[in-house]
């Protein structure tokens, strides 16, 4: 019986659109992708870890990112300095997920959060949203300087909660995350799509209470 549900944050319970506004300082859809893809991970040479990667884990600080990523691109000054000064700017509630956690908690569910996030950035964008005062615990990856889909990430949180596998349910948009969780005992659902978005809503809307006794 499911009892708890985990949510990833990025891409979940949280959009971003910074690539919408750096096409809006005219740089072309190939730019956006190179820096992506030199930021976040695709288009890093073999045996190199992405920037992102290292500051999720706080290895690096907000301002050596920042000094760093100014350093490789200076060709995007501009968009990289609104990136990292307007971080609200481009991060967004999803609500279709987010709105249902409130549910999940008034039908007996208990909500963790399981995220590859930098501290800054998680205070920005999850720590103030409605959504955040709802759950009853999280593993975030700056705190404990590792990550999905690290094995050891996942069992920091059933163990800092107490949490047996086969009671959870996890929700990730990527499926190397949702893979490994699964190969821990855990139900997961993957949101790779719009369809399977809905499809999980549905799912999560139509689950029964749980029953303190059960």
């Amino acid at each position: 019986m499911i009892r708890n549900v985990i949510f990833d944050v990025g891409y979940v319970l949280i959009g971003y659109s910074w690539k919408e506004q750096f096409l809006r300082f005219g740089f072309s859809q190939e730019e956006v992708a190179r820096l992506a893809g030199a930021m976040f991970g695709e288009g890093v040479p073999d045996g190199s870890r992405p920037l992102w990667e290292k500051y999720d884990c706080g290895e690096v600080t907000d301002e050596e990112i920042r000094a760093e990523c100014l350093a490789r691109y200076p060709e995007y000054r501009k968009a990289l300095e609104w990136f990292f000064d307007n971080p609200s700017d481009w991060a967004e509630v999803l609500p279709d997920m987010a709105d249902l956690i409130p549910l999940l908690k008034e039908k007996g569910y208990r909500v963790y959060l399981l995220s590859n996030y930098p501290d800054r950035l998680w205070a920005c964008h999850v720590a103030g949203q409605p959504f955040y005062r709802w759950t009853d615990g999280e593993t975030v990856s700056y705190a404990e300087r590792c990550q999905k889909p690290e094995e050891r990430f996942f069992r920091i949180l059933l163990d800092r909660y107490h949490l047996r596998p086969e009671e959870c349910l996890f929700l990730d948009d990527r499926a190397g995350n949702t893979r490994q969780a699964e190969a821990l005992g855990i139900r997961t659902i993957t949101l790779d799509s719009p369809a399977a978005r809905l499809e999980a809503a549905k799912k999560l809307r139509e689950m029964e209470p749980v029953s303190a006794g059960s």
